[in-house]
């Protein structure tokens, strides 16, 4: 199997959940709202009684378009970032980039809509991977560096703008997604220098982890409703 497996597996997964709500009968285009919400979408009022949909949600789409672009995204950037942080990290990076997308959903579009999509995880993983090639530079061929930098900036930029003035794009889910991923990998250990990476890999990803949950409990907690 490919090396980057975890990048593989997770695209399989937004796949088969697409595929099986088009053969339960919703649309491949343009699902409905209820009809997503049904399928665990994230909605305040829901969400609130069923934090599972924090997660649920960020496996489903609204539509073939949606679904492409996001696993578009994450193709090219989920195996640079499998590459730089190593499978677990990478996976841990998608998943909290995920739930703090969602979650920063519920201030504002999933508050009175339902807000579904991968892409508070991929704008996550971008945050990482820009962090790499921002703050460890020095590992990688210039060109290369400089490259993967501009490419990076230009898509976290014109999406937050597109996000800004297209109000079915949940920009909040994006700013969650990226503020996440970009603080994991401000902690956790590239594997550019492997000697450090074996060093202080375990530890750094601990305390990258430690400190997400705080953070994402801490915000759970500012979700109106949730402190009554």
């Amino acid at each position: 199997m490919d090396r980057f497996w975890v990048t593989q597996t997770l695209i399989w997964l937004n796949l088969l959940a697409w595929v099986a709500n088009v053969a339960s009968g919703l649309s491949a285009l343009a699902p409905s709202p209820i009809e997503l919400l049904v399928w665990g979408g994230n909605h305040l009022p829901l969400t609130r009684e069923q934090p599972w949909r924090l997660l649920t949600s960020a496996f489903l789409h609204g539509g073939i378009i949606h679904l492409a672009f996001n696993m578009w995204a994450l193709s090219q950037v989920g195996r640079l970032a499998e590459n730089f942080y190593g499978r677990v990290q990478f996976a841990l990076i998608y998943l909290f980039s995920a739930l703090f997308g969602a979650v920063s959903s519920l201030f504002f579009a999933a508050a009175t809509g339902v807000s579904v999509g991968a892409s508070g995880a991929v704008f996550g993983v971008a945050g990482a991977v820009l962090v790499a090639v921002s703050t460890k530079a020095r590992h990688l061929n210039p060109f290369v560096a400089g490259s993967l930098r501009a490419s990076l900036l230009a898509f976290v930029g014109y999406s937050l703008l597109m996000g800004f003035i297209a109000p079915m794009i949940d920009n909040a889910a994006h700013v969650g997604g990226l503020l996440a991923g970009s603080g994991l990998a401000l902690i956790m250990a590239e594997r550019f220098d492997v000697r450090q990476f074996r060093r202080e890999g375990l530890r750094r990803a601990v305390t990258g982890v430690s400190v997400a949950m705080v953070a994402l409990f801490v915000l759970w907690r500012l979700v109106p409703g949730t402190t009554a």
